[in-house]
């Protein structure tokens, strides 16, 4: 059923096209009902793309991560008004609208009562809607649309109107500096939005977030995380417009250049370097939660290389560009064994290859969270269920023909050679060398950056290109860093490798290297 509305007789066609045109398009709504908040500055193109996502006809959630000073919270206001304005007028709907703290959630809820009551466009196209219900933090409209708006995402859980789920949850920068500190608090926010807001919504209901990344490891940073690595956008459980304050491709080198120019944004970097916070610029503007300038590696310490392992005549080799590179290999093995952090910690299984010239090429890796020590096995030895990290490192160990894998040897992880141990013996395959290693304790990060300093210095580490976890960790490696599981791995699968003692020659047609081990020559016992 459509809504009916008060059309200015006097100039019929003109007042409908202006109506249908703002029931469609978020900014006309915008520029029509709210003058003062849309003619401020002229609207970016990325408003656009936002309002066009935020009206899409769709139950399947969408994130909104962007910089600050960006209208993220006006576009959510216009949102919310506009779903409230438009509604069917028969039908009951839900929604809330979550922020990060009780004073902006009471002002929020003002701004849209205040609308309502006073907003003379509105009111004379759409009535006086003021309903039974008007207070700080509840109101619902003689329309039937109910919205709440709430400081603390434990109160949107399991709450209805007249026995209907949410049709919007809003989280509006429901994460900040605070409430992300420790781990168990960042936790506690993904199990409410997953495991509580999501089975709260309507079967037709949508989970909007909008927000920064204040943390390595919060919500909104493995939102981008997981949407930049999906290989599959479409497939990815959730819709994702993310931007940076700086765009080269943008007029003015910016995002909004109509109300953020360059010059303006310099001046807020400025402030923030002159106060010895570059890092607070970096995270509230580019999206970066440590940067370049802080990062102990940043980026340009990376190599990235694509080629594959081939094994041939008994000799490990690298194959980059046609190019066959012989190489040594070696495995390394953080194991998460500990059931006080399984649920925070990953077992990381990883295999890298030296060549004769000392440069480090990772192979592969396994990253995994609350895995067991060693599969489960039928009757027959035959494996059921998930690996592993036993088989991991045995399968990974075999694949590649490593010469040792060294793995963490803490307390907690001695089960770890026990089954491999056992594994070996059933298998009999004692020509998987094991390196237990002691762990780092508190020092473990000084550890990790003595011993891997030198070698990307000096820019001797390759990684290709999916590894987006390890990327992650070397370019945020630093005390904030969210997660060390991967690095960590790179430093004990490195930690006793050496290049294979091969040198090379030209071909007799010079096109290619020749490679070959060369002779012991015996000495003179005189100077031997």
């Amino acid at each position: 059923m459509e809504p009916s509305f008060n059309i200015n007789k006097q100039n019929l066609n003109q007042a409908e096209q202006a109506l249908l045109l703002a029931r469609d398009d978020l900014i006309a709504f915008g520029k029509l009902f709210l003058p003062g908040d849309f003619g401020k500055s002229e609207s970016p193109v990325f408003h656009y793309e936002i309002a066009d996502a935020l009206l899409e006809n769709t139950i399947k959630s969408l994130a909104l991560i962007l910089p600050r000073s960006s209208g993220k919270t006006q576009l959510f206001k216009t949102f919310l008004l506009h779903k409230i304005l438009f509604k069917d007028p028969e039908e009951l709907m839900f929604m809330a609208w979550v922020s990060d703290n009780h004073r902006k959630s009471i002002l929020n809820l003002q701004y849209i009562k205040q609308h309502l009551e006073t907003n003379e466009k509105i009111k004379y196209y759409f009535g006086n809607i003021v309903g039974t219900k008007w207070t700080e933090t509840d109101i619902v409209t003689s329309t039937n649309a109910k919205l709440i708006s709430r400081s603390n995402l434990s109160s949107v859980r399991g709450e209805n109107y007249l026995g209907k789920r949410y049709d919007i949850v809003a989280l509006d920068d429901t994460e900040s500096e605070t409430n992300t500190v420790t781990l168990d608090s960042r936790e506690k926010i993904k199990n409410i939005v997953y495991n509580g807001v999501k089975p709260a919504l309507d079967v037709n209901g949508r989970l909007v977030f909008a927000g920064t990344p204040v943390h390595f490891d919060s919500l909104c940073q493995n939102i981008l995380d997981g949407y930049l690595k999906t290989k599959s956008k479409d497939e990815y459980t959730w819709d994702v417009i993310h931007y940076k304050s700086t765009q080269p491709e943008m007029k003015g080198g910016v995002l909004w250049h109509s109300y953020m120019p360059r010059e303006k944004l310099d001046r807020i970097k400025n402030d923030y370097q002159q106060a010895d916070r570059i890092h607070g610029y970096y995270q509230e503007y580019e999206l970066e939660v440590q940067n370049e300038e802080e990062a102990v590696w940043g980026r340009s310490y990376i190599k990235y290389w694509n080629g594959y392992y081939l094994r041939e005549n008994d000799i490990n080799f690298i194959v980059i560009g046609g190019e066959k590179i012989p190489v040594n290999t070696f495995s390394g093995c953080d194991p998460a064994t500990d059931i006080n952090t399984k649920t925070s910690d990953f077992s990381v299984i990883m295999i890298v290859a030296l060549t004769p010239d000392n440069k480090v090429y990772v192979l592969e890796y396994e990253r995994h969270r609350s895995i067991p020590t060693v599969g489960a096995r039928d009757s027959a030895d035959k494996l059921i269920g998930k690996k592993g990290v036993v088989d991991y490192v045995m399968d990974l160990h075999q694949k590649y023909h490593c010469m040792s894998s060294t793995v963490e040897d803490v307390a907690m992880n001695r089960s770890v050679f026990q089954s491999l141990n056992e594994r070996r013996r059933i298998e009999n395959k004692f020509d998987i060398s094991v390196i237990p290693e002691k762990p780092g304790g508190r020092e473990k990060r000084n550890k990790i950056y003595s011993g891997l300093s030198g070698r990307f210095s000096s820019g001797n580490i390759y990684l290709q290109e999916n590894m987006f976890d390890l990327i992650h960790e070397i370019v945020t490696f630093g005390p904030k860093m969210a997660h060390d599981d991967t690095i960590e791995t790179l430093f004990y699968a490195l930690l006793h490798a050496f290049p294979p003692g091969m040198k090379s020659k030209k071909s007799e047609d010079g096109k290619r290297r020749e490679w070959y081990r060369p002779k012991r020559k015996a000495k003179s016992w005189l100077v031997a």
